[in-house]
């Protein structure tokens, strides 16, 4: 039956395509899976110690790329104020921000997102770096809005709360890491028939993400977060034709290894010294970002204003998340220079000498020189008040290039061509440290050494190998 099945699609794949669709139709089914719960707690504070791990389903197919972890959020510690003035005031964060470290295990070995506890600040600067305000805004229920235009569904952050808390209903549905990957296709596949049981491990973060705003004598000093009712829905393969598993077995007969490329992340942060040096090990290095953070990026700071007085502020980012280089349009230009080191080999061949060249590297990265580019890399929002309590508002200033330099200092240095784990042929370009550990030195003239931080993160493409003699998984990062 299998071999008359092989011999069935071959001669289907000889029909013209506009005669396939009918021949293959319903071949394939899934069914989403939905509120699995926790392996233990589904709730946790934001005192920075919470820990939730789900186990995905057995012996199944799984749709890794439609996995959606959803909550309900708890914003306490506000303060109501009287006459519009006296208040705190909390945003619901994009959710994507409560994660400190995102890691994947499969047969209860990490595989992805071990080395990176700065997953949350990554995934931000890869939104500044690539997304736009018409992205966020379609990302409501994942709270985007407050990284966009400063607004949750209570109101805008500038804004007197209505009481004392508040609560609404959040998703993460997008992941990095072993959810991208397999050539950069929608569908990211994981048949735990090869791979072992797979699992998700989220480790959250502390108060630090809050977006927070105080008036007058506000007190933001109990302004906290709290998640309640986690669960994981993600899609299942329900329905496969039988030339699958004849596949899968041919396939496996022969020596050659099964290899599945992902993307994985290993990140660090660091005093700013004239070097400043990550230590990689891996065989397809992508790229190094650079995101450049204050010198309080870990503490909770509250954005402090007087509405009763003519006043703007900067309040695009809290600074866990506010990447400001220390440096002014003047000093970008005249001072400056940057370039990475990996081995012999210079990146670029000859050291930047603008810190806007940086902004292009990040977008040419992300976008290849395309016409849909998008950004919102000189992006700001200000909370502006007029002196009388209650017309407050939030503004957003305009695209202008010190921007970048104040709120969004992201560098992303390409080495490969195209990110192996989304090239379409499943080329490996990047650089290869032979299993070593390599430095990549960040060297830098202009920024202010032993003040500001490098949050430095290496872009990877690790490789999972099936050896079909051994019957055993290995991971090469």
């Amino acid at each position: 039956m299998a071999e008359n099945d092989m011999q069935l699609y071959q001669q289907l794949d000889a029909l013209p395509n506009a005669l396939r669709y009918g021949a293959k139709q319903l071949q394939v089914r899934i069914n989403r899976t939905t509120n699995i719960l926790p392996i233990s707690t589904d709730s946790v504070n934001g005192d920075g110690s919470g820990t939730i791990r789900f186990r995905f389903p057995s012996a199944s197919i799984i749709n890794l790329s439609s996995a959606t972890v959803s909550f309900k959020t708890t914003i306490s510690g506000l303060v109501v104020g009287s006459g519009n003035a006296n208040w705190v005031n909390a945003l619901v964060p994009a959710s994507y921000k409560y994660i400190r470290r995102a890691q994947f295990f499969l047969g209860g070995v990490s595989v992805a997102g071990s080395l990176c506890s700065q997953y949350n600040q990554v995934y931000h600067a890869m939104v500044k770096g690539a997304a736009n305000a018409q992205y966020c805004r379609s990302k409501v229920i994942e709270g985007l809005t407050e990284v966009s235009d400063l607004y949750d569904q209570f109101g805008f952050l500038n804004q007197a709360p209505a009481a004392t808390s508040k609560t609404a209903y959040q998703q993460i549905d997008d992941f990095l890491l072993l959810a991208k990957g397999n050539g950069g296709c929608a569908e990211m596949m994981i048949d735990t028939s090869i791979w072992n049981d797979l699992e998700l491990q989220l480790d959250f973060d502390n108060s630090s993400v809050l977006s927070i705003a105080a008036d007058g004598s506000g007190n933001a000093a109990n302004v906290a977060w709290a998640l309640s009712n986690i669960r994981l829905n993600v899609d299942v393969i329900s329905s496969i034709p039988p030339i699958y598993a004849s596949f899968l077995e041919l396939r496996a007969s022969q020596a050659q290894p099964i290899r599945l490329v992902y993307q994985n992340l290993v990140s660090q942060v660091q005093l700013v010294q004239p070097t400043t040096r990550l230590q990689v090990s891996s065989t397809c290095i992508d790229g190094l970002m650079v995101c450049a953070l204050p010198s309080n990026y870990n503490s909770t700071v509250a954005f402090v204003s007087n509405v009763a007085a003519s006043e703007t502020i900067n309040a695009s980012n809290p600074p866990k998340f506010n990447f400001v280089s220390g440096l002014t349009d003047s000093t970008a230009q005249t001072g400056f220079s940057a370039v990475l080191q990996v081995g012999t080999a210079q990146y670029p061949t000859t050291a930047y000498n603008t810190a806007y060249l940086l902004a292009d590297s990040t977008m040419n990265h992300f976008w290849h020189n395309s016409i849909s580019t998008t950004s919102l890399l000189y992006a700001r929002n200000n909370i502006v008040s007029n002196g009388t309590a209650g017309q407050q508002v939030v503004s957003a200033a305009n695209f202008v290039a010190p921007n970048y330099l104040t709120n969004n200092f992201i560098w992303v240095q390409s080495f490969s061509i195209e990110d192996g784990w989304a090239s379409s042929q499943k080329v490996l370009s990047g650089v290869d440290t032979s299993s070593t550990n390599a430095e990549i030195l960040v060297i830098t003239n202009g920024i202010a050494n032993g003040q500001q931080n490098f949050l430095m993160v290496g872009l990877l493409s690790s490789v999972l190998e099936y050896d079909t003699v051994a019957r055993r998984v290995r991971v090469i990062q």
